[in-house]
């Protein structure tokens, strides 16, 4: 259960970043093209990122063996640059706007990445 709850707890933080940095970003990125471009980067960031920290947690200090959170991290950070090589050709298939969808992939992983640590002993 502490699982479940911990998982929610990081979604909806990520969601909350992903929302700030929406709107930041809409203050540059001004065309509905841009826009929706942003749309599909941040679902797809908070999947990525949802996953990600899904993987991430079982290895939290403490909990398995020295060295596994490190692995587990570096998993995530290269299924992050795999999910991200795997976009910037999609984008132009989809005929979004490279730039806004490129820019904001990056911020939101960017965002969400930096409060898994602050969020792994998350156990209540």
């Amino acid at each position: 259960m502490r699982e479940k709850r911990a998982l929610s707890f990081f979604a909806g933080i990520s969601a909350a970043l992903i929302i700030v940095a929406t709107i930041v970003l809409r203050t540059y990125f001004r065309t509905v093209n841009q826009h929706d471009a942003m749309l599909v980067s941040a679902g797809l960031a908070f999947a990525v990122q949802l996953g990600s920290y899904a993987l991430l947690r079982p290895g939290r200090p403490g909990r398995g063996v020295p060295g596994e959170l490190l692995i587990r991290w570096a998993i995530g950070a290269a299924l992050r640059l795999f999910v991200l090589v795997l976009y910037a050709p999609l984008v132009r298939i989809v005929n979004l706007d490279v730039e806004s969808a490129l820019v904001s992939l990056v911020t939101f992983f960017f965002l969400t990445m930096m409060a898994e640590p602050l969020l792994l002993e998350y156990d209540r």
